[in-house]
């Protein structure tokens, strides 16, 4: 996946992150309660370890030029 694109779908991830927290909020559930802003909230952190890996891979790329 192109960098832009992961980073396009990382930020809508954390937006449905962010919403879901809100609202376990607003209903008084702790977060690490809320089975879906938890799984959301792996599904964030697989992704920025995949924007992390492909920035360190383009850094790498570009000290070997």
């Amino acid at each position: 996946m192109k960098k832009a694109a992961l980073n396009d779908k990382l930020e809508k991830e954390q937006e449905k992150l962010r919403k879901l927290g809100e609202e376990a909020l607003k209903n008084g559930i702790p977060l690490t309660q809320d089975e879906a802003f938890m799984a959301q909230n792996r599904k964030v952190d697989a992704l920025v370890v995949k924007v992390t890996k492909e920035q360190e891979r383009h850094r790498k790329n570009r000290q070997e030029r």
